[in-house]
């Protein structure tokens, strides 16, 4: 039986509430000048800081170190990028990396939010009306060619669900459509550590690390969309191996969870993700 969190825990949750709606204003108000001032050049740069902050503010917070190994380098173009999706520090973890050209695909019922609504239109967020299935196609379609238009890359969770288990849920083929369409090459991101903190939908995070594996990307040039199941079933177990759901590959004497190139994350500009940004919304 899991102990309850205690008085502690539940204050410095609420801490981190209250700091990251400050931040988020605070984000607004950089996003709005920024744009305003560069007729919306700085969109990615001022949008990367306000997510470093989001996310390295709760994640300091809450007492939770991220690690960050990366098992080759980052693609020199726009790429989607997928990760596992168990915890509620997902968010921050993912934000606190502060990938150049990062674009994210969201329900549009968080835009009833009216911080998320603001960061999302300054930002070049995109926003899917799943109401009327028809139409939700053809908004995501819309939203492949705003991205390859822009250069943005895509970072989304192929589960489509936040597991409340941490096991591997199913894999959905819409991230493996987007980048059949858009040519993209897909960068899998194994958060490790994340739902022993906080698991499922958990509010209250423990102290900790959380452990962000950036594996190689794969080329997706000679995919077509009657293979698209087929690497979606074939990436999702590569998953299970590195969720512990499956034995290990260790030939060669090298578990591929391994990796010599080992950082902490601590700020976007001292140590950024070996990539190039991906584009701005003044191209």
């Amino acid at each position: 039986m899991s102990k309850k969190p205690g008085l502690f825990l539940i204050l410095r949750m609420v801490l981190i509430l209250i700091a990251e709606i400050i931040i988020l204003i605070i984000g607004i108000v950089i996003m709005a000048v920024g744009n305003l001032i560069s007729l919306g050049r700085w969109q990615d740069q001022t949008f990367r800081i306000t997510s470093f902050l989001f996310g390295r503010t709760a994640l300091l917070l809450a007492g939770i170190r991220m690690k960050v190994h990366y098992h080759g380098d980052l693609p020199q173009q726009p790429a989607v990028y997928l990760f596992n999706h168990s915890s509620t520090l997902d968010l921050f973890v993912g934000t606190a990396l502060a990938l150049p050209g990062v674009r994210y695909i969201a329900k549009r019922e968080l835009g009833y939010n009216p911080l998320f609504w603001a960061i999302a239109r300054l930002s070049g967020q995109i926003m899917i009306d799943r109401s009327d299935p028809r139409e939700a196609i053809m908004q995501v379609n819309r939203a492949y060619k705003y991205l390859k238009k822009k250069r943005f890359s895509l970072m989304l969770a192929p589960e489509g669900t936040r597991s409340r288990t941490g096991k591997i849920l199913p894999f959905k083929s819409g991230a493996f459509h987007a980048a059949v369409e858009m040519q993209y090459p897909i960068v899998p991101i194994y958060i490790e550590g994340a739902y022993a903190l906080c698991p499922g939908k958990s509010l209250i995070a423990r102290p900790g690390t959380v452990t962000v594996h950036f594996h190689k990307p794969l080329d997706t040039s000679d995919w077509d969309r009657k293979s698209i199941r087929k690497h979606a079933e074939a990436m999702r177990e590569r998953y299970l191996e590195w969720n512990g759901e499956a034995p290990a590959d260790t030939r060669g004497g090298k578990d591929t969870r391994g990796g010599e190139d080992t950082r902490d994350d601590k700020d976007p500009a001292s140590q950024p993700p070996r990539a190039q940004p991906a584009g701005s919304s003044g191209d």
